[in-house]
């Protein structure tokens, strides 16, 4: 099974949990670097990196200097931003609702939540990424259940989603959310098979036809510890 899967002209490569390298258009986007060496990254250095939430396997300072080059800009929800200050250069923060340009890509923070991540704006502990690659709309929804505003996300052209059960939806609420309420083109499964569970096959199975499902075998082949 391969790690890496063209979409509608955009490379995607999925390195372990929810980190993935996006590249289109001559930008290359890395989120919620984790695990990343210098070996992996090769030559594809991030110009906009984009971190969802402070947990180890999604905020790893080292990672984002793995994948990073002195001018990538970092692009964290505000715990993290707070937390990468003076770690990694050019830090910009971002609440949910919030939308910014770097790098010549648009992208917003978008809700991501459940009964472990608040949403309440001092506790705000997770948000989720859609942004603009290549004319393509691509959703990055961090460690967050099934939530109601996924339905108001707009036109989705690729969804990242989790489907890990522990801190996220599990298989089946993904498939929900996806065929119910995101409604995109593709999906790609993530945050399985490191620190959770989760049978993308199964996820596969329960979203059909609603949408194009890419299963990435993960670069990392580790369990977290």
């Amino acid at each position: 099974m391969p790690s890496s899967a063209v979409i509608d002209g955009i490379l995607f490569t999925r390195f372990v949990q929810a980190t993935f390298s996006i590249q289109g258009s001559g930008r290359i986007v890395y989120l919620d670097p984790h695990k990343l060496t210098v070996r992996a990254v090769g030559a594809d250095r991030a110009d906009l990196v984009l971190v969802t939430h402070p947990h180890f396997d999604h905020m790893d300072p080292e990672a984002i200097q793995m994948c990073g080059k002195q001018d990538t800009v970092v692009v964290a929800n505000a715990p993290c931003a707070k937390e990468l200050q003076g770690k990694v250069p050019n830090v910009v923060s971002i609440r949910e609702g919030e939308s910014t340009t770097q790098k010549g890509v648009d992208l917003r923070a978008v809700p991501g939540y459940n009964t472990h991540h608040k949403r309440t704006r001092a506790e705000q502990f997770n948000v989720g990424f859609v942004f603009t690659l290549a004319g393509k709309t691509i959703y990055h929804a961090g460690d967050t259940g099934k939530v109601p505003e996924m339905a108001k996300l707009g036109a989705i052209d690729v969804a990242l989603v989790p489907i890990g059960g522990i801190y996220t939806m599990d298989e089946a609420e993904a498939a929900e959310a996806v065929r119910d309420m995101i409604k995109p083109r593709h999906v790609i499964p993530m945050h399985y098979g490191y620190a959770t569970g989760g049978d993308p096959e199964k996820f596969r199975t329960l979203v059909g036809n609603a949408a194009q499902v890419h299963v990435l075998e993960p670069v990392f082949k580790i369990k977290a510890g």
